[in-house]
């Protein structure tokens, strides 16, 4: 069962601040536990990490914990100011934090990208661009932890959100060496109450030798 999310945009647009306090002092969400692991058993070395809406920090303090250097990025400025703050000093010289959206952060190379629930919320052309530019920054080796929402969930139809089909899910990580791309397509709940989730989690990872 996917964890709460907040409303769409088209209800007024997410308040998202309110939902970053509404999930304080949980555990890291099983898609980032999974695509860790995923990491640990073909060894990976911590590197140069991307969260996608790190929310209320809850993954980028797991990574920085783990050695890992951060690129953070979140369009909330409250949630800058609250992760710099529960950061421990000696992992803040490994962090950076853009308060930015997804398709206007200026990312590096990177060995890992983790967004949790925060893709679909990028524009579909905007997303696409966006896309392009993940995998062309993706280092071989590299992996990227993440999921969308399908075409099947509640908030489908939404202008301002990106949904997919499993067929394009897959179109998307061509050429990745897939771990898993697993579909939840199921009622639960949100932030905001009933709901219908479809989302396809996805752990992938750029092979080693690629000439591309």
């Amino acid at each position: 069962m996917a964890d709460e999310l907040h409303q769409p945009a088209n209800v007024g647009g997410p308040d998202w601040a309110a939902y970053y306090r509404h999930t304080q002092g949980r555990e890291p969400r099983p898609l980032f536990s999974k695509g860790m692991a995923a990491l640990a058993a073909v060894g990976v070395q911590p590197g140069q990490a991307v969260e996608i809406g790190f929310g209320d920090g809850t993954e980028t303090r797991s990574l920085l914990h783990e050695g890992w250097r951060v690129v953070a990025v979140d369009p909330t400025p409250d949630a800058a100011a609250a992760l710099l703050a529960s950061v421990p000093i000696p992992d803040v010289g490994r962090l950076e934090i853009l308060t930015s959206t997804a398709e206007e952060a200026a990312l590096p190379p990177f060995d890992l990208l983790y967004a949790g629930y925060a893709l679909s919320f990028i524009r579909p052309g905007a997303f696409r661009r966006f896309w392009r530019r993940l995998r062309a920054q993706l280092r071989p080796g590299g992996f990227i932890v993440l999921n969308i929402f399908g075409v099947r969930d509640s908030w489908a139809g939404d202008p301002d959100m990106t949904f997919v089909a499993r067929d394009e899910v897959f179109r998307m990580v061509q050429g990745l060496d897939v771990i898993a791309i697993d579909e939840e397509d199921q009622d639960g709940d949100s932030f905001s109450g009933p709901k219908h989730w479809h989302l396809f989690d996805i752990v992938a990872r750029r092979p080693i030798e690629d000439p591309a």
